[in-house]
Parts: C-alpha cells; sequence; structure tokens
C-alpha cells in the first residue's frame, strides 16, 4: 500500500510505492562500464597532460613531485571569480553580478580508477582535497555557501570519463538551504538540542534504515528517502561546517564511503551517481547545522509529477534498500 512520509530536516513530503518497484537488478544499466585506459593520452586530466588544463591552483602528493589530487580551476565556469557580487534591482528584478568560484578537483591520476576502486588511503586523499579547497574558500568574505559535489556519469552530469569532483562557492544561499537551516535552528531554541544529531540517534535506536557505520561515521536511508538507495552519511560528531572534519575522522569517512559506494556498485550494477557534500552557509551559527554527505544513484528521471508538486515517488521502501546494501557489504567483507 502507498503511504505519504515526511522529512523533517528538508520540509519534504515523499511518495512511497513498492508497488512501482522494479527489482535492485532490474536497476542493472543497460550498458555495462567501458574497460578504460590506465592513462588516456587525449584526456586532459591525465598525468603528462597537465598543460592542456586551466590554471592548476593546489595539488596534494604522497611522492614528492607524482600528484595524487590535482585541483584545477574550472575552463567552463558557471561563475566568474574576477566578479564582485554586486547587488542591484528590485524586489521583482534583483540582480547580483555573477561572482563565484567553479574547480575541478581531479580525483586521482588514473584514468580507469574511478572512487569505487580507489584503496582507502587514495579516498582520504581526496577528501583532504576538498577540506583543504573548503578551507581556502571560506576565507573569502564573498563567499556564502561552499558546494562540494561529484557527478559520477553520463545520467548524473559528467561530461568528462577521468574521476573528478568539483567545487562552486558562491554568494548567497538558496532558498532549499536557507528553510533547513530555519527548521535546525527552531528545533534547538525549542528543545535545545540539534535536530540532526537528535534524527541520527532516532535512526541508531530504531536500526531499521542503518546500512553501516563505524566511529566516527553513520550510513543509512533517510525514512522518506527522495529516491531508491537515496543514502546518507552523517558524522557522529556535531559540526555544521564540512571544513571542520578532523585529521583522525578522514579515514573514517573514507571507509564509510568506500563500502557504501562499493555495495551499490554491486547491488545496482554501476549505477551513475551524485555526491553532494551538504554543509552549513559559511557564517552559519555551528549550533543551527549538521553537514553530511548524500548520496543519489540516478536509476529514474524526474517527470511531470514531481515537477509540478515537487513530491517525489520513491518506488522502493527505504528500510528493505538499506537491508539489500548491508547484506552486500557483509559478503564484500567476508571476501576482502
Amino acid at each position: 500500500m502507498p503511504e505519504f512520509r515526511y522529512n523533517v530536516l528538508t520540509g519534504e513530503w515523499v511518495i512511497i510505492a513498492t508497488e512501482r518497484a522494479k527489482r535492485p537488478m532490474e536497476f542493472a544499466q543497460t550498458i555495462p562500464p567501458s574497460r578504460l585506459p590506465a592513462l588516456d593520452p587525449a584526456c586532459p586530466f591525465c598525468p603528462g597532460n597537465e598543460r592542456c588544463t586551466s590554471q592548476e591552483v593546489d595539488r596534494l602528493e604522497r611522492t614528492p613531485g607524482v600528484w595524487q589530487t590535482r585541483t584545477i580551476k574550472n575552463k567552463f565556469p558557471a561563475l566568474q571569480d574576477s566578479l564582485q557580487p554586486r547587488r542591484t534591482g528590485d524586489i521583482f528584478c534583483t540582480h547580483i553580478d555573477g561572482f563565484g568560484i567553479h574547480e575541478v578537483i581531479i580525483d586521482a591520476p588514473r584514468h580507469d580508477c574511478g572512487i569505487t576502486q580507489m584503496p582507502p588511503e587514495d579516498i582520504e586523499c581526496l577528501l583532504h582535497a576538498y577540506r583543504r579547497r573548503y578551507r581556502v574558500h571560506e576565507l573569502d568574505a564573498r563567499v556564502k555557501h561552499i558546494i562540494i559535489f561529484k557527478n559520477n556519469g553520463e545520467k548524473a552530469g559528467s561530461s568528462l570519463i577521468h574521476p573528478h569532483s568539483q567545487l562552486i562557492a558562491i554568494p548567497i544561499v538558496s532558498g532549499q538551504i536557507e528553510q533547513r537551516v530555519a527548521t535546525t535552528r527552531n528545533y534547538r531554541r525549542a528543545c535545545g538540542r540539534c535536530l540532526m544529531c537528535d534524527m541520527l540517534h532516532e535512526e541508531l535506536e530504531a536500526n531499521q534504515r542503518i546500512i553501516y557505520q563505524n566511529e566516527h561515521f553513520v550510513s543509512f536511508m533517510p525514512y522518506a528517502a527522495l529516491s531508491s538507495f537515496h543514502t546518507w552519511i552523517f558524522p557522529t560528531c556535531h559540526h555544521a561546517h564540512f571544513g571542520r572534519l578532523e585529521d583522525d575522522a578522514i579515514p573514517a569517512l573514507a571507509d564509510v564511503l568506500s563500502r557504501v559506494l562499493k555495495a551499490q556498485e554491486r547491488l545496482l550494477n554501476h549505477p551513475d551517481f551524485n555526491l553532494v557534500v551538504r554543509s552549513a552557509p559559511v557564517d552559519c551559527d555551528d549550533r543551527d547545522y549538521h553537514w553530511y554527505m548524500s548520496i543519489i544513484p540516478r536509476l529514474t528521471k524526474t517527470a511531470g509529477f514531481e515537477i509540478g508538486s515537487n513530491i517525489y515517488i520513491n518506488g522502493s521502501l527505504p528500510e528493505q534498500n538499506a537491508l539489500e546494501l548491508r547484506n552486500i557489504i557483509d559478503v564484500l567483507d567476508m571476501v576482502r
């Protein structure tokens, strides 16, 4: 029987309609992943082709002279860092000059090594790169919000095969984020606690949608997941800003991220996906948010009902999805 579920954090309603569901193996990609070379001479992100990319602004090396991650300015930026966020207009026609910082983080040197194939130490290095760039841009007084994301595959919006992520820093805060901060702030003022910490406590108590946990992070399916296998990763230590991620927590985040993505890859047959770091606005009070990661496998398409109502239809049960991923993680652990 279908049901409406409400997400207390996002303020969104979701329809859970399992009668429309497909079995996980039917979500499989019709075209299997290509066998890629370790190095593609035509790829601008591969080692040896550094001259083909736009300005490099950062790199991380484990071996001197050999980069593990590179951060470059996006060659086709959505916004321009040379502008100032000058605001003009009136209530009906508000205008802000298109200031923003748009960077590409090249995840690893190998052309054929996506995040699901990376060893933990490579994922740790990538997370260090994410944090380094976040910390740089949060110091810019023009920046109000920083979004770090990964579009993996064509259905997720990626235009290049070589594994990479992106960062966009902008001078505004979207209505979606403002609403979430307002929700968590109002909850704190009413209850004296963090809404998202309490949400995590309830998920751990119920233990129905937990996928995997370690000392520092918990991965689970939201009660009102927008789509099939939509997954959240919450830090157990409260911080509003991703930039506060501590050194000793990075290996734990790499661990949970690797396990969840590999389980989704195995169960769903290499789905395209989006990964987003959901961090608070730069000037947000640390008490009024709790940063997390969101992983969204691109298994279905947004259609007219979703666009018209802003209510998504999820064709599967989050509790069942979580159980399936837990089982896959157990299997993968046995063959390690």
